[in-house]
């Protein structure tokens, strides 16, 4: 069974919903490229050849005043607070940001819903949070609740002898 993205998917709605004109970019590369690949290939093509090693924001929004750098959790948003620190960071290093032109730059976690503690770490850290939610985040959430359970490990075995017994992948 393919994987589901189910980040990108919530990211994407959840830009689509916000900036419904546009204005913004998802899965967007961070970070400096090696000024000898520039040099020799120029910012476009040395972008392309870097790209597998530099990490990636979920989303990015400009206007005149801002530059929003966009993490989306739907599962581990602790995480999304260190990320966006470390984005931060990165996004002044990288000079193929898309449309950015020396604005601000604001971090922005978006989640389907917050803990206090986590809320004032982000707070702390400089981080907007948005609460964003979306219907499909509910069964999601009772999959992965299910997915420990004996029952479903139980079920998800005989798949794998099955897939095994057939060759299938």
């Amino acid at each position: 069974m393919a994987r589901k993205e189910r980040e990108r998917r919530y990211i994407s709605e959840y830009m689509l919903h916000a900036y419904p004109e546009g204005g913004y970019q998802v899965n967007v590369e961070l970070g400096a490229i090696p000024q000898e690949y520039i040099a020799r290939h120029g910012l476009a093509k040395a972008s392309a050849m870097y790209r597998p090693t530099r990490p990636r924001v979920d989303a990015v929004k400009w206007t005149p005043d801002a530059y929003y750098l966009i993490e989306a959790k739907i599962r581990d948003i602790k995480a999304g607070v260190g990320d966006l620190v470390f984005y931060k960071g990165m996004a002044a290093q990288t000079l193929d940001l898309p449309f950015y032109d020396g604005q601000p730059l604001i971090c922005r976690l978006v989640v389907p819903w917050m803990i206090d503690w986590i809320n004032q770490a982000a707070v702390a850290a400089g981080i907007e949070v948005v609460v964003y939610w979306s219907d499909w985040i509910g069964e999601y959430v009772k999959e992965r609740q299910h997915y420990f359970t004996a029952e479903y490990r139980a079920e998800r075995a005989e798949r794998m002898r099955l897939r095994e017994i057939l060759g299938v992948e």
